[in-house]
């Protein structure tokens, strides 16, 4: 099941951008005193006890912006627009105040376009930097609902709204029988993605033209092979989010982030005749973070010449360039003229294989030991060290380790991406997006 849309709204200046930033431990969105630095909708995948989510932040909504406005207020209406479609597809919003400045004309405003739009929605008061500050109460005018007071800024009651959030969420739906494992194609605009699932199916199931973002929907199609079946995923091409220049651009991407959640495995198609960048690497890396074990398809072969010589220097670039994303599997292919697609549902089937891949406590545990006798675990500077008992795999599409050790806080993090490293090193997890936890033995 893709992952549930919650949207942040609010006028300019309240913390969106902080409070994203802090849900995700990092600074994805950009943020500054100056209201309407936040342009363009950003979106990426959270996590809160256990269930995923794709948050959504929006910029500074002014409702009474109009298009045909001068170019400042243009701006303002397109970011407008994207608010609303955020609002339109998502399961919660989250309309955020500011308990400093109190309620104003706008937040009024935008209050009662969210009744008119019947949107499930959170009233969230930033900035109370005083636990239980009376002035959150003064929100109660909104008619929104009990507020709920924050500091992003601190991070306060994050915990807590979190918590509310996942119980405003729609259940999750359990799986009927043992689907088929989704393989979401994706890659950025114009590398051929539609072309070569349609080459795959061997129909013109999806629309093709030469011009960027013509797929703006995730589209399922079955795929019966020698190898077993699979379903593929269509996706838009995506971009970065500065470059999203209408509205349904942006839900186009929505759709393929969610795509990447409930597949297995990622194809991301590369144009071979430009090489991988770093688009494709911001790619990778999303791919990755939704859990994807990720197979890299250069599409376009068929405009390669010295093609032996092109391939090394291709994969050289790549390591150069990226060297976390050196030992990703990878397959030259043309949608066009079908060179190597009849490898591709092997390759798949085989990506799957290791993606749902369980290995013995017994096996792990010996490789633990050999790791431990390589490099030991190195002492805090208060002359402390962890002692790991044992590891488990304690799950698996994709596989997580865990380690059970007396003190946590004690493995550093240099330390944990060694033993991350050897682990896939050790067993072969190429491309892999092996989850590594530490954990307090009982």
């Amino acid at each position: 099941m893709s992952a549930p849309v919650v949207a942040i709204i609010g006028r300019p200046n309240v913390g969106k951008s902080t409070f994203f930033n802090r849900v995700l431990g990092e600074r994805r969105a950009v943020v500054h005193d100056r209201p309407g630095i936040t342009r363009d909708r950003n979106a990426a995948r959270a996590e809160w006890a256990g269930r995923a989510f794709l948050l959504v932040d929006t910029g500074g909504f002014l409702p009474a912006a109009r298009p045909g406005d001068a170019d400042g207020s243009k701006r303002d209406a397109m970011v407008r627009r994207q608010a609303e479609i955020a609002i339109d597809h998502a399961a919660l919003v989250l309309f955020m105040v500011d308990a400093k400045t109190g309620v104003t004309d706008l937040d009024q405003t935008i209050a009662n376009g969210l009744r008119r739009r019947a949107a499930r929605c959170l009233l969230v008061v930033n900035k109370q930097d005083k636990p239980g500050d009376a002035a959150v109460h003064e929100f109660h005018a909104l008619g929104l609902g009990e507020p709920f007071g924050i500091s992003s800024e601190n991070g306060t009651n994050i915990g807590d709204l979190l918590d509310r959030v996942l119980a405003l969420l729609p259940p999750e739906r359990l799986a009927q029988g043992k689907p088929a494992p989704s393989i979401a194609i994706v890659g950025r605009p114009n590398v051929g993605k539609s072309s070569l699932v349609n080459a795959l199916l061997g129909e013109d199931r999806m629309i093709v033209e030469p011009k960027p973002g013509t797929t703006m929907d995730a589209v399922d199609s079955p795929w019966r092979t020698a190898a077993g079946e699979f379903t593929l995923v269509d996706t838009a091409g995506i971009r970065r989010e500065a470059h999203f220049d209408d509205d349904p651009e942006f839900y186009a991407t929505m759709r393929a982030l969610n795509a990447l959640e409930r597949a297995e495995v990622a194809g991301l198609v590369v144009d071979a005749s430009q090489g991988f960048h770093q688009q494709e690497a911001r790619l990778a890396h999303e791919a990755l973070e939704a859990g994807c074990s990720l197979m890299l398809l250069y599409n376009k072969w068929d405009l390669v010449t010295e093609r032996e010589v092109a391939w090394k220097r291709l994969s050289g670039e790549r390591s150069r360039r990226y060297p976390t994303l050196a030992d990703l599997p990878a397959a030259p292919v043309s949608a066009l003229t079908r060179t190597h697609l009849h490898r591709l549902p092997g390759l798949f089937a085989a990506r799957v294989a290791e993606h749902m891949r369980k290995l013995s406590t017994s096996e792990i545990n010996a490789w633990l030991e050999e790791v431990r006798r390589r490099r030991a675990v190195p002492s805090t500077k208060l002359g402390r060290t962890a002692k790991i008992y044992y590891a488990t795999q304690t799950g698996q599409g994709p596989p997580e380790i865990t380690l059970f050790v007396n003190e946590p806080s004690r493995i550093s993090a240099n330390y944990r991406r060694f033993v991350w490293s050897a682990f896939t090193d050790h067993f072969g997890f190429r491309g892999v997006p092996v989850r590594l936890r530490v954990r307090k033995s009982q």
